[in-house]
């Protein structure tokens, strides 16, 4: 489909073509259409007409008659746009006009929403109003047999979260047959959230990963000697990620293991040394991971939530459990990956929605090809955003959180409290039981409960703490969630958002601003800032802090959003940099993915059988009198995809583990990049070279009947197990450049620095 032209269009409701379209649908005369029935072809009828039956079914079916913003929301998505339209407006049904539109052109469309919960409770609400249109809708959770998933995906129109329908193309790379095959293809995606899923989620890999019998490890053994350890042996850099040993922690940690760890035939101990240190040093419980019915759950940074089959790459993982004194877990072996981006772009329409993108349009355009179109709430938003309150103690910043939580909670305001970590959460959730709060929490760990607390949160006086906002996707309505004390919140102003520091995006805070002043609802917003928090700690300059504490509420303002323009473009940089080195195996992917397809449909040649009949007639005519041509030719697929399978996995660990360790090549004076390049071709190369050896050896020597190789005999099965591997995804891994940055800011606004002392010198003065 042609995308529009290139620009982020503000859209105001007497806009062509908009209007023109939304005009002539409202006077498409609908009172003839019958309740059983719809009369109309609509797979004929103009989009002005599509337009107008489905509006009046959704009246009919639900009650709600659609806003003219809703039908314009439908329109960007029909054209391959990103529709931003603010919260509560109504997004979810302006997905089902443009995924029935798609579908009656003959199109096969996937609702791509954030979480299980919401393909379920979408699917529910919205399935009639499809069937009214003659169309089938199905959904996907990750609980959906292989039978079910296939009878969902031959719907018109699939609800499914985005990583499940990732994950099952990924599946399809391990079946033997044809029948087995799940994921249908691309057509149409509709993503609800994008923002979340685009950007957040963009460069998350989904790794499909079997798992393997754990042989005694070291890791329980080097976490204990890890903890003995010094502050002067370890250093640390928490902004960049980074733990190392100093040479005092060389040289004790080599006195309690008796081994040079840096020695060639050590590598392995050195992995778990390493591994130990971040673990210890760098992850934080109830930060980024929880411990969760005795097992470490990873916890995604910019929702709060816990990712299902989510783990760290399996050093770390195990590093982790030794440090909780949680069993270990299997070892894996990685099958197959891809990166939600590249996912995402294999489909030839892709469009989506959501409340807060156009901060990230430029980022959308360039990595996407899509446009944003932001379209206005159909009653203007009244919510008082009142200026951040900034305080250089920590001890000043809560005790002011308190207060005002404690003020309008005695005047029935429900009070809305976003958090920037678990921890965080489970400790202002302390203070308030302290002061005679009640309140309640959502975050990673009772995130089951979270659609009812959220619903909740608008009720008089309900105070309710959670973690981030993102992809929430349940509206906050005044009065609770039938609205049946409304009039008592609007009376004291609606609901007051809190947000208690910034987040690493002003898109985030954003989404937290939006669930205050819902469809024209009275609201309020503040942000309650602390120096001392870590984002900020390790940012500020002390030419910064000095100004930060003591100059105007504006410059202050000015400095804290500053420096969160500075860690947005942070995370840009990360997600370019990954992109560019995920490009390499996602080009190398598609060629092993179509060859994976021809031999799984018979179309591959016998390339194999040839080379084998050159090297070995003796072989290939023993082959062909016991067990038939057929035989041979299916041993022959049997023995190609998997070992296909486990050289394409070896090739995947191979190239992780070369990224991981890609920031050395820096130091030596190398691009990082080429070199990477370089290794992935050579690996490449050579994974081919060994799948046909392998192919080769196994036509050779295993026992064929008419009926192929029986694989699991021959010590040949694999698992299916699922789940991501949360990466390093900081840029400084791939560059230098800001370590001098670094450096040259120091000279100007460090302690000792020349804008430091020339600003100490005028407030003396």
């Amino acid at each position: 489909m042609k995308k529009s032209p290139s620009a982020v269009i503000p859209l105001l409701h007497a806009d062509l073509p908009y209007a023109d379209l939304i005009g002539r649908a409202n006077e498409v005369p609908c009172s003839d259409i019958p309740d059983d029935k719809l009369p109309f072809p609509l797979k004929e009828a103009s989009t002005a007409r599509r337009y107008a039956i489905i509006k009046e079914l959704i009246k009919r079916s639900l009650g709600l008659s659609l806003f003219d913003t809703q039908l314009s929301a439908a329109y960007a998505l029909q054209h391959g746009r990103i529709a931003e339209l603010p919260t509560g407006e109504g997004k979810t049904l302006a997905a089902v006009v443009a995924a029935a539109c798609y579908a009656l052109e003959g199109h096969r469309v996937h609702i791509l929403v954030f979480n299980d919960y919401l393909a379920k409770r979408d699917w529910l609400s919205n399935r009639d109003i499809f069937a009214s249109c003659g169309l089938r809708a199905g959904y996907i959770d990750q609980f959906s047999p292989p039978a079910e998933r296939r009878a969902a995906y031959a719907c018109d129109v699939t609800y499914v979260s985005a990583k499940e329908a990732g994950f099952d193309f990924l599946r399809d790379f391990l079946v033997t047959d044809v029948g087995d095959l799940v994921f249908p293809g691309f057509d149409v995606a509709i993503v609800d959230e994008a923002d979340s899923i685009l950007i957040d989620e963009g460069k998350t890999p989904m790794v499909l990963a079997g798992e393997i019998p754990r042989e005694d490890d070291l890791a329980n053994e080097i976490d204990r000697l890890v903890a003995k350890l010094n502050p002067t042996d370890v250093g640390v850099n928490a902004l960049e990620r980074q733990a190392w040993l100093t040479e005092a922690g060389i040289d004790r940690l080599e006195s309690m293991l008796e081994i040079d760890i840096y020695a060639e035939e050590n590598i392995e101990t050195l992995g778990y040394v390493l591994n130990a240190l971040e673990a210890r040093y760098l992850l934080q419980r109830d930060k980024d991971y929880v411990v969760k019915d005795g097992a470490v759950r990873i916890v995604e940074a910019t929702t709060g939530r816990i990712i299902v089959n989510k783990r760290y790459p399996d050093l770390l993982h195990r590093a982790v459990e030794a440090k909780e004194g949680i069993p270990p877990t299997p070892l894996t072996v990685l099958y197959n990956s891809i990166t939600m981006q590249n996912f995402l772009l294999q489909y030839p329409v892709l469009c989506g929605m959501t409340g807060t993108i156009a901060t990230s349009a430029e980022e959308i355009r360039n990595t996407y090809d899509l446009e944003v179109d932001i379209i206005g709430p159909h009653t203007p938003c009244i919510r008082i955003d009142h200026p951040d309150a900034i305080f250089p103690r920590a001890s000043d910043h809560i005790a002011a959180v308190i207060g005002q939580i404690r003020e309008a909670h005695q005047r029935k305001q429900p009070v809305l409290v976003g958090t920037q970590s678990v921890a965080e959460s489970e400790a202002l959730s302390r203070r308030l039981t302290q002061a005679g709060i009640a309140h309640e929490v959502l975050n990673a760990k009772n995130d089951e409960a979270e659609a009812t607390i959220i619903a909740e949160a608008g009720e008089p006086g309900r105070v309710t703490i959670s973690t981030n906002m993102a992809g929430r996707g349940v509206d906050i309505k005044l009065g609770g969630p039938r609205e049946s004390r409304r009039d008592a919140v609007v009376t004291v102003g609606g609901l007051l958002v809190i947000g208690t520091g910034v987040n690493p995006c002003i898109r985030i805070d954003n989404q937290l601003r939006g669930r205050a002043g819902r469809q024209g609802d009275p609201g309020e917003s503040r942000f309650f800032i602390c120096l001392e928090h870590n984002d900020f700690v390790s940012r500020l300059s002390a030419f910064q802090r000095i100004r930060a504490e003591n100059g105007k509420a504006a410059h202050q303002q000015n400095i804290v959003r500053r420096i969160q323009k500075y860690m947005d473009g942070e995370a840009a940089e990360a997600r370019y940099v990954l992109k560019k080195y995920a490009a390499a195996l996602e080009e190398q992917r598609r060629v092993i993915e179509k060859w994976h397809g021809d031999v799984l449909s018979g179309q591959q040649s016998m390339a194999y059988m040839a080379h084998l009949e050159q090297c070995d007639p003796q072989r290939y005519e023993e082959l062909c009198a016991e067990a038939g041509l057929h035989g041979v030719h299916r041993a022959e697929r049997q023995l190609t995809l998997y070992y296909m399978n486990r050289h394409w996995a070896k090739h995947l660990t191979l190239m992780e583990e070369t990224r991981a360790c890609i920031h050395f090549m820096v130091v030596a004076k190398r691009d990082p990049l080429a070199e990477y390049y370089r290794a992935a071709i050579d690996s490449y190369h050579q994974m081919v070279s060994d799948i046909e050896a392998d192919v080769l050896e196994g036509l050779r020597t295993l026992p064929i009947t008419q009926d192929g190789i029986d694989m699991e005999k021959a010590g040949l099965g694999g698992g299916t197990t699922t789940w991501t591997y949360d990466i390093d995804d900081s840029a400084n891994q791939f560059s230098a450049l800001r370590a001098v940055a670094r450096r040259v800011r120091e000279s100007l606004t460090g302690e000792e620095g020349l804008l430091t002392r020339l600003y100490r010198k005028m407030k003396r003065i």
